[in-house]
């Protein structure tokens, strides 16, 4: 397989925000609350959400187009240069007055992430730069829905020829559901939007089929987190990917890991069943990190051939 995605372009569209960590130790608790006092080592600030899947995708070569919105603030601001500086085209991300841009803060101690602290403000938006916009420029969009507005209100329509992959977060979107062909929900995801509780493979076939009968899909890829990947699409095609063994796995960011690497390899392939071991192997690579993470080629192709 080319593992060379340089001349794969994609349209990427969602909630951008930012996600603050600090890293530290510690060797006692507090006074004031069974708590442990963190002394911070480290602190950095990098995208997340939809920013984190844009970093994936430019890291795995991809030509990658981002529309969304971020607040006129510094947070929006340095979220828009770090996306520039990794050879991101940030021309429509609106910076909207007045809106605060989602900060996610994620606070490790001794290894393990302990607290987390999110601010965040539901923004209802629908783009200024709809105009501008030919779909048929690229190869595959992606819709990644984290819930904060981005993808609320319904704008977007799919354009003829175009893969449309959808990371779902929310059953009250579900007017995004006729505008995409393959939805990567996770399992407690997949429950809430087929209404059948998932308890095995046999329950995610189940809530798999609805969906796509109710929805015309092409895939539903269900992600198990550490049980790998079950791919279900029409005419009974049924496919398990099994998982790769990582130890202390850190799973910040790896949805978004996922929907990029399949997204590329799809577009490239038209395979899916080879495009979701492709995602499976990026998660697996970034899963090993601590916080949120982007894939490595190199990496994935040595899990691929073990």
């Amino acid at each position: 397989m080319n593992f060379d995605f340089s001349d794969v372009k994609v349209l990427l569209i969602g909630d951008f925000m930012v996600d603050h960590y600090v890293i530290g130790n510690s060797n006692r608790m507090s006074p004031e609350a069974p708590v442990p006092v963190v002394i911070p080592e480290d602190e950095y600030f990098i995208p997340g959400g939809a920013g984190n899947v844009a970093l994936n995708l430019s890291k795995m070569g991809a030509k990658v187009t981002c529309m969304g919105a971020v607040g006129q603030d510094t947070f929006g601001e340095s979220l828009i240069q770090k996306l520039n500086r990794d050879n991101v085209n940030t021309e429509f991300i609106e910076v909207i007055a007045n809106h605060t841009t989602t900060l996610k803060q994620r606070i490790y101690c001794n290894g393990t992430q302990i607290a987390r602290v999110d601010k965040e403000k539901l923004l209802r938006w629908s783009p200024n730069s709809l105009e501008k916009i030919n779909y048929t420029d690229y190869d595959i969009i992606i819709l990644s829905d984290y819930n904060k507005g981005a993808l609320m209100l319904p704008w977007f329509f799919k354009p003829k020829g175009i893969n449309v992959i959808l990371d779902p977060k929310n059953k009250s979107w579900e007017h995004l559901f006729m505008h995409c062909n393959i939805i990567t929900p996770n399992i407690n995801e997949l429950e809430v939007l087929s209404e059948i509780a998932i308890s095995n493979n046999d329950s995610i076939l189940i809530a798999s089929n609805k969906l796509i009968e109710e929805n015309n899909f092409d895939y539903v890829i269900a992600k198990k987190g550490d049980q790998g990947i079950t791919i279900v699409g029409k005419q009974k095609f049924v496919k398990n990917i099994d998982p790769f063994n990582v130890e202390n796995p850190d799973v910040t960011g790896a949805g978004d890991t996922v929907i990029a690497a399949l997204s590329v390899a799809y577009a490239k392939t038209n395979d899916i069943e080879f495009s979701s071991k492709f995602a499976n192997a990026a998660a697996a690579n970034v899963v090993g990190k601590v916080g949120t993470a982007t894939a490595n080629i190199k990496q994935i192709k040595e899990l691929l051939v073990k």
